[in-house]
């Protein structure tokens, strides 16, 4: 199998266990506290804030013009970040909201960030903040946003991080 192929066979994996999970698993919800325009737009700042902090550069750094590439990552990108947040903050959140916001957003996010291997200190700050945007304003659709966007603008900067490393090495 190809590498492409086995990172579109995951997200296919992921995506079909993220959607068996949003029909068959009905869990609590934080009570919803801002209109979808607003929701989305905080999930948007809130990525591109997250992104500031963590990597430590303006987010408008990281972005060039499209192309098929940069698409097709966004694309995969989307899903990831769709998937997990049904994931960790629907599901594991959601279940955890029984015992209060603050309960379940750290519930949320260590378990988060046990299950990446690399960078967990990292995921840390990230499953805070996911969760957080998701509590904070009652909209999975935002943190799955702020999601997206911090690691489309991660993916987009990795290139240019590592560039001058590959060329000293040529």
């Amino acid at each position: 199998m190809t590498p492409a192929l086995g990172i579109w066979a995951k997200t296919l994996g992921w995506t079909a266990f993220a959607g068996a999970t949003l029909v068959l698993v009905e869990a609590p919800r934080p009570e919803p506290r801002t209109p979808w325009p607003v929701a989305l737009a905080s999930g948007l700042g809130a990525g591109a804030l997250l992104y500031a902090c963590v990597v430590r550069r303006a987010p408008i750094a990281a972005l060039g013009p499209p192309t098929p590439k940069t698409l097709t990552r966004s694309a995969i990108l989307v899903l990831w970040a769709a998937n997990e947040e049904v994931v960790w903050r629907r599901l594991v959140l959601g279940e955890a909201l029984r015992g209060g916001a603050v309960v379940a957003v750290a519930a949320s996010t260590v378990a988060f960030a046990l299950t990446h291997r690399r960078r967990r200190a990292t995921h840390v700050v990230t499953g805070a903040a996911f969760g957080g945007t998701y509590v904070g304003t009652g909209s999975l659709a935002a943190s799955v946003v702020a999601h997206w966007l911090y690691n489309t603008l991660v993916a987009a900067g990795l290139p240019r991080a590592r560039a001058p490393a590959t060329e000293a090495r040529a």
